[in-house]
């Protein structure tokens, strides 16, 4: 009698901080006991070839089982990297798995129905057409896959819809191979009335919503998806111009054409077909790319679909590249060959022998075109010792599915990957998110968790909100995150290959010089409207509605600004995403998410004051279109706000760029010069470390703030040498440190600017309590005195320098007598400095700047007025600001740097123990 197999306790460590404990028999892989254990990790062909279930083992020994090289390198396996459906326990593991625990629980959905058709197209290719039960709750887009389980196993193949999402009969083109699964079932077995059953739809290759001409690509039964994209267009009778190019290997597998060239008369598509056997009788002998040209990219607004194996898609890829020719879009859906075991004696199900039929379709790969070539998809055994998997493909063409790895690029280059591995022994997987991804907004919880399976919302169940006021969202989740980190850092350009032996991906122009990167979120957002439409329950849609109001605070309709950019930049994320969650499409989330919306947007914005006013209000419009199942103003408001976005980020862009470059430039003043500059993440330091920078200065800045570290980058892309240091100058130590990092770093400073200071609170002086005196002279004292005392004796040194400090003609204000103080401190410190160090050849000098406009500031000085007598307090300071100034205005940030730069440069010499009022005529 056969020993019972050992059990082991797997720990499955998830995104969000969760911890899952299932028990895993030796013989059994790690997905299989997940699933039994209702605990959807991801994963998809469950036989090795595709890498969705990749995971990362913290600890424990296991076999690795069979797999291809696309699916597990050896070296990310020597890292510490498994397949969940091949892996099987040796002890007791820990695991961690690339998603969220909320995601983990969903489960596809399933159907069941029955065969209608059994069509031999040609002694290589059939044609299953299938009814459901159900029909009405299955949606799907054109392009997606299915997981079909074959009739009296326990295995599953994955093929792609050649039907419309409405048609009632469901088809799928399955390519024969002798010994397969599903090949056997269909040639031997399978009759009009089985029972069938299939999970799905799964996938993010679908036809996106645009006018956009349109090239189709197919290879092979890689004609199934498109087939269901074009007769999606037929069916919304859309006028696009279509062009399509299908290849085969030999005449045996071409199918179709009679379909074909109905959906031509009835759409209109120009089409034509090649088939590479030298034999052929088809009108084209040879290769796809021989078959379009320019002139079906409609001078770069074309679109280009394609479904192939990776060297079809590679060698589409470098032909494009070679002649120039740049796509709107580059969607693609790549599959290679499933893992297939030694058939000696006692080998087990010898599986698939297939062979790469669609291969033979494709050109030779233009050299750099990419790592695959023509054959490359040959299956290949992994070093370790082979099991003998439950499962196994039926050959390329079974394969036409997404395992969960989309290949995002931009102008070919990666901008994502899924599953590949952090350098050696790096340590864990980058993972993101925490606890309760999805129940959190603003800090505060939104709904409670449920506890074990999720149970539905009662009718008398109060939604927890955020309390009035709340702000603090940076840092905090709100849904599972919205930027997938890539698990090894950005370079190289080798293709990735999806655990069911697909790459689905899409590609398109520079983001910064379009809008491609929203036209992609928009394309995206149109798709999964379409699944969730009518679909979602009354509780997702309140914790959809929170995540919209959570946005609006941070927008001022009326002034058409941002109140807090970055705030909104999270809780903008976090709306976007649940759309995506609520697909429960893994593959669809993770296709948005590599798009990178979250982070080109904090990089764009985060200086940004202006925006579109209908940017939060577009978020509660299209939750109340979806919620009233109205399709068509659903769909406007998502265009809409892609276009409101668009406009918001062209502006901050336009806006950023202006600010980088002074009004002002005197080139070469500062030629040879280290300049040092405090307070430089914002306001004035920032605009005089940029103007110094323009004039030729090396620059050391400082600042409290880690931002001055993000300055110093946008300086370095100029060839500006600039050293950033984050330091408290309201304490000597961090004085101290600053210099030091300047001399460490240039050996000298010439030049030295303190701009540190500024108001904390605007109120009658009786008003103020002792600790916010203290406050304020610590805050625009010290940090001038400190930043004296550090640099002087390096000047009396060298014989030489100067020192630029920033006062102010509030000297002579209401409201704001600690703050008033301080400065008269900083023009002693001035005057009395310059006496002292001008027999060393040191100047000291200072300006008081008056009232000057300036964006809201990223880090802000202290707390917004809290009540009406604040408000009113502050804006006497407004007024007699404006008042007191001749020119009755505020000045500009360039108008106080050309003050700042010509008193501390050499053009100023004789120039020394000055305090120049810049207010516009208020001398303070």
């Amino acid at each position: 009698m056969a020993a019972t197999p050992a059990t082991h306790q797997v720990a499955l460590a998830f995104e969000d901080g969760v911890t899952r404990f299932i028990n895993c028999r030796e013989d059994q892989s790690v997905a299989d006991a997940s699933y039994r254990s209702r605990i959807n990790i991801p994963v998809d062909c469950s036989d090795g070839a595709c890498g969705t279930c990749k995971a990362f083992c913290e600890s424990g020994d296991y076999d690795r089982g069979s797999y291809i090289a696309d699916a597990l390198a050896d070296d990310e396996a020597d890292a510490g990297y498994l397949l969940a459906c091949q892996a099987k326990p040796r002890t007791d593991l820990v695991v961690q798995i690339p998603t969220t625990s909320a995601v983990a629980k969903t489960a596809a959905a399933t159907f069941a129905g029955r065969v209608t058709g059994l069509d031999r197209l040609s002694p290589t290719t059939v044609r299953l057409a299938v009814e459901i039960d159900d029909r009405d709750k299955l949606a799907f887009l054109p392009g997606q896959y299915v997981n079909i389980a074959v009739p009296g196993t326990d295995i599953t193949r994955s093929y792609s819809f050649s039907s419309a999402p409405d048609d009632k009969e469901l088809s799928f083109l399955i390519k024969l191979s002798p010994g397969g699964v599903m090949s056997e079932w269909l040639e031997h077995r399978a009759q009009v009335g089985d029972e069938v059953a299939f999970t799905g739809p799964h996938g993010s290759f679908f036809l996106r919503e645009s006018d956009a001409p349109l090239l189709l690509l197919a290879g092979g039964t890689g004609l199934a998806p498109i087939l269901s994209i074009l007769r999606t267009l037929r069916a919304q009778g859309s006028s696009r111009t279509v062009h399509l190019v299908y290849g085969a290997t030999t005449d045996d597998d071409v199918v179709e054409l009679d379909t074909v060239r109905e959906l031509a008369a009835a759409t209109g598509l120009s089409w034509d077909y090649c088939v590479a056997d030298p034999a052929t009788s088809a009108p084209n002998q040879g290769y796809v790319t021989s078959l379009f040209g320019p002139e079906h990219l409609h001078d770069g607004t074309g679109a280009v679909y394609l479904c192939g194996p990776p060297p079809m898609v590679e060698a589409v890829r470098g032909d494009l590249r070679e002649r120039g020719l740049d796509p709107v879009g580059f969607y693609y859906e790549k599959f290679a060959l499933a893992a297939v075991p030694d058939t000696g004696a006692g080998a087990g199900d010898p599986g698939e022998q297939a062979e790469p039929e669609p291969a033979a379709a494709v050109p030779p790969v233009p050299a750099g075109a990419g790592d695959e070539r023509p054959g490359a998809v040959a299956a290949q055994q992994s070093s370790a010792q082979p099991s003998s998997p439950s499962s196994r493909r039926e050959g390329a063409d079974a394969l036409l599915t997404l395992g969960g790895r989309e290949g995002h690029a931009l102008l070919g280059q990666p901008l994502t990957r899924f599953g590949e591995p952090e350098p050696l022994h790096a340590g864990a997987p980058a993972s993101a998110g925490s606890g309760e991804p999805e129940y959190a907004i603003l800090g505060q919880r939104v709904f409670a968790p449920s506890p074990g399976e999720p149970r539905a919302l009662d009718d008398d169940e109060p939604l927890l909100v955020a309390p009035e006021g709340a702000r603090s969202v940076q840092s905090m989740p709100v849904l599972p995150a919205s930027d997938i980190d890539p698990l090894v850092a950005t370079g190289g350009t080798r293709a990735t290959v999806s655990e069911d032996g697909y790459e689905i991906g899409e590609e398109h122009p520079d983001i910064h010089s379009s809008d491609a990167i929203f036209d992609a979120r928009e394309a995206l957002e149109l798709g999964a409207l379409e699944l969730v439409l009518g679909r979602l329950s009354s509780r997702d849609v309140a914790g959809y509605r929170l995540l919209a109001e959570a946005t609006v605070p941070y927008v001022d309709r009326g002034a058409q600004r941002f109140t807090d950019a970055e705030a909104y930049t999270e809780t903008n994320a976090a709306f976007h995403d649940y759309l995506f969650t609520r697909t429960r499409n893994t593959h669809l989330l993770r296709a948005y998410q590599a798009l990178g919306v979250k982070g080109a947007m904090s990089e764009t914005l985060r200086s940004a004051v202006w925006c579109h006013p209908d940017c939060a209000q577009d978020h509660l419009d299209i939750v109340d279109a979806i919620e009233a199942g109205d399709r068509t103003r659903a769909r406007e408001l998502i265009s809409s706000h892609a276009e409101n976005s668009k406009a918001t980020m062209r502006r901050a862009m336009r806006d950023a760029a202006r600010a980088r470059r002074p009004r002002f430039v005197t080139p070469g003043r500062y030629d040879g010069l280290v300049v040092l500059v405090t307070g430089a993440a914002q306001g004035i330091g920032e605009a005089v470390a940029r103007r110094v920078g323009a004039e030729g200065g090396s620059l050391v800045l400082a600042d409290r703030s880690d931002q001055v570290t993000a300055l110093a980058g946008d300086l370095a892309a100029d060839d500006v040498p600039a050293e950033a240091v984050t330091a408290d100058l309201e304490h000597w130590e961090g004085a101290e440190s600053v210099v030091a990092a300047a001399l460490q770093r240039y050996g000298r400073v010439d030049v030295a600017i303190h701009t540190v200071g500024g108001t904390i609170w605007a109120k009658p002086f009786e008003h103020y309590p002792p600790e916010q005196i203290r406050a304020e002279i610590d805050r625009s004292l010290w940090p001038t005195l400190w930043s004296c005392r550090a640099v002087a004796p390096h000047m009396v040194e060298q014989g030489a320098g100067t020192i630029l400090n920033v006062s102010s003609v509030a000297t002579r204000g209401l409201h704001r007598v600690p703050y008033a103080a301080a400065k008269g401190g900083v023009n002693a410190i001035t005057s009395a400095l310059a006496m002292e160090l001008a027999p060393h050849g040191v100047r000291v000098l200072a300006t008081a700047p008056g009232g000057t406009e300036a964006p809201p500031r990223r880090i802000p000085r202290g707390p917004a007025p809290e009540s009406q007598q604040e408000q009113d307090w502050y804006s006497t300071i407004v007024e007699q600001t404006t008042e007191s100034s001749l020119m009755k205005r505020y000045g500009t940030l360039d108008e106080q740097a050309a003050a700042i730069t010509f008193l501390a440069s050499p053009e100023a010499s004789y120039i020394t123990g000055t305090v120049l009022p810049v207010a516009g005529g208020d001398q303070g």
